[in-house]
């Protein structure tokens, strides 16, 4: 018999803030924007744009690490976004889950998995394309340096430094499924408790969106609100616009949580995922994968669709992606009248890309904690679908989380309020 999983534990960093309690009274309170940013790049054009961008903090302000924090800055860690997102996010939730504070509780035990779409890739393009900015003709990155960026890009050093950061000694690993990692990871983290190899297992996600080159990738293919406006199932969307951040949740077996007396955000019920195999930037639209995955997540969570509360889709601003995900939610749920509450987070938060999914996982159980739905920034009813568009009080008993990402990836996992 499987172990039911509960989360006990969040860690967000964001535009909204350091922790889930700063973010979740900033997006409610004065919702933050894109702000423009300039970035080391190979054509001057290219070196801006609008990001969410997180606000600058040293680790050892804001969580305690196992690591001093002043070695981890000798290290470089602090120049290494994501990993400092990452370690700050897991820091957070084991602060949230008062895992410290728990006398028979060994952080060696605690299992781990981590998710980035490419660490260390971001850090190493801005050293050489401000090397090209320098001079054009001459410039020659420190070989040194660049030899150390180069091994930094081996993925297993992300859930390492994790661990290390944080004496975390449990069952490790690393995941990546494009936008939909976050997900996995939750998924992959709930697996060692349901089989009893680790009480609590903590799932941590981020990504660095700082890059000149990555701009301009979706920039060409119109996939970018220059703007820096985000507009999910909207008709004036033009594209999606970068978050910076990070966030984890610390899940527990059930049972070891009620006995160590643990605030419970919400249980997780199940999870689903399947891939289409088409193409890299697009969804299928003759698949309806991305319903097969949240039916699979309903199927393992013993639910149908009209027990749904709350759906926080994928919500990107990209018209081709809405479309195929406000057409899934049409599918699911043909009866207007009857659908659940539409909730797109990226117009607070951005696109965290391979975080994004645990980052809107983490507002969410938020919300449902809280009994309180944010509205959507501008929004109208669009493809068939209302979206919220002022904050209302709303108790969600089962809401889900589905995400559409790059590479034909489909994920969706079942909440459940307690």
């Amino acid at each position: 018999m499987t172990r039911p999983v509960v989360i006990t534990g969040l860690g967000v960093v964001s535009a909204g803030g350091i922790g889930i309690e700063q973010t979740w009274r900033t997006i409610e309170a004065d919702p933050p924007c894109a702000e423009l940013v300039e970035l080391p790049s190979a054509r001057p054009e290219d070196g801006k744009f609008k990001v969410f961008m997180a606000p600058d903090y040293r680790l050892a302000d804001v969580t305690e690490t196992y690591v001093d924090g002043a070695q981890l800055e000798r290290e470089g860690i602090d120049r290494q976004r994501d990993i400092k997102h990452l370690v700050a996010a897991a820091g957070l939730a084991i602060d949230d889950a008062g895992l410290r504070s728990f006398p028979d509780l060994d952080l060696r035990e605690v299992g781990l998995v981590v998710a980035d779409e490419h660490p260390g890739v971001e850090r190493l393009a801005r050293t050489l394309y401000g090397a090209v900015a320098d001079d054009a003709t001459t410039a020659q990155a420190d070989y040194t340096d660049l030899s150390e960026q180069i091994f930094a890009l081996n993925t297993f050093l992300a859930p390492y430094l994790v661990a290390r950061a944080l004496h975390i000694g449990g069952e490790c690993g690393f995941v990546n499924s494009a936008c939909t990692s976050g997900l996995t990871a939750i998924d992959n983290a709930a697996t060692q408790i349901r089989l009893g190899r680790n009480p609590l297992a903590i799932a941590v996600a981020s990504d660095d969106p700082l890059s000149s080159g990555k701009f301009r990738w979706f920039a060409d293919m119109h996939l970018y609100a220059t703007d820096g406006v985000p507009r999910p199932f909207d008709p004036a969307a033009s594209g999606t616009v970068f978050g910076d951040g990070g966030a984890a949740v610390v899940l527990e077996d059930e049972e070891h949580a009620r006995r160590r007396g643990a605030r419970i955000y919400g249980r997780l019920r199940g999870a689903g995922f399947t891939q289409d195999g088409w193409r890299v930037s697009a969804p299928n639209p003759a698949s309806a994968n991305q319903e097969r995955s949240i039916r699979r997540a309903l199927r393992e969570a013993a639910l149908d669709p009209e027990h749904v509360d709350v759906v926080v889709p994928h919500g990107t601003g990209i018209r081709m992606i809405d479309t195929y995900e406000a057409r899934t939610i049409r599918r699911l749920w043909p009866d207007r009248g009857r659908q659940p509450v539409c909730l797109p987070l990226k117009p607070y938060v951005g696109h965290n890309l391979g975080g994004s999914s645990l980052l809107e996982t983490a507002l969410l159980l938020k919300a449902m904690a809280e009994r309180r739905v944010p509205g959507t920034p501008g929004a109208g009813s669009a493809h068939g679908l209302d979206l919220p568009t002022a904050w209302e009080s709303r108790h969600i008993r089962y809401a889900v989380k589905s995400a559409v990402g790059f590479g034909g990836f489909y994920g969706a996992i079942v909440l459940e309020s307690i």
